[in-house]
């Protein structure tokens, strides 16, 4: 009998495919080539989550992110958070607008169109990425609208909501444009139900169990 496919390994394939998918759309809203890969997706639970996620936050944000966060319910149920370093996102903003502002590179401060611009890449790539899952596994999910923060000192608490949700679903994101890259993060956090419905569904259609 041939060797199981992990679940980590399938997932990390699906959310692959709906990144790809949000970078074509990127790609064709600023005429720009994106390139969005993940790596790979760990199943964790929120203790565990909270150590990976603190080491990014220290290591590769430095403290500072800029986050969009979209809930989904119906029949999965779950918070989606996707995370980018707050002092890359000027440079970020200004390649997808075409435009230059050095002088605000490393500054925590971002305006209206700032926020709309993060607020329309992280529905994109939040809607392809959970779109792509619930439709893998026939399970439909609807979505609050997107919001976008800014937040100095960030640590993984306010992301890994262990009293609601128990399980996460972990990833780091390599966002390439233009030769820059920013090293991202998304946080899934689920109910126990519906990570259960999503992975039973998911053994039985690749692994036949």
């Amino acid at each position: 009998m041939a060797n199981k496919i992990s679940r980590e390994d399938i997932l990390t394939e699906l959310f692959n495919i709906g990144v790809g998918q949000a970078a074509s759309t990127l790609s064709d809203i600023i005429d720009k080539q994106i390139g969005l890969t993940i790596p790979e997706v760990k199943i964790l639970d929120a203790a565990k989550a909270k150590v990976e996620l603190n080491k990014y936050l220290l290591q590769v944000a430095e403290g500072a992110v800029m986050v969009s966060s979209i809930s989904f319910d119906s029949q999965l149920e779950g918070k989606v958070s996707l995370l980018f370093p707050a002092d890359k996102m000027h440079h970020f903003i200004d390649l997808c607008l075409h435009e230059t502002h050095v002088e605000t590179e490393n500054t925590l401060e971002f305006n209206d169109i700032d926020f709309d611009t993060i607020k329309e890449i992280g529905n994109i790539v939040i809607n392809s990425i959970i779109g792509e899952l619930s439709n893998t596994v026939n399970i439909p999910v609807e979505y609050t609208l997107p919001e976008v923060d800014v937040l100095n000192n960030a640590s993984a608490d306010h992301f890994v909501d262990s009293e609601e949700y128990r399980l996460v679903l972990m990833m780091f994101l390599a966002f390439d444009i233009e030769e820059t890259e920013i090293a991202g993060a998304i946080v899934i956090n689920m109910t126990l139900k519906s990570l259960d419905d999503i992975l039973n569904t998911i053994d039985r259609l690749y692994n036949g169990s």
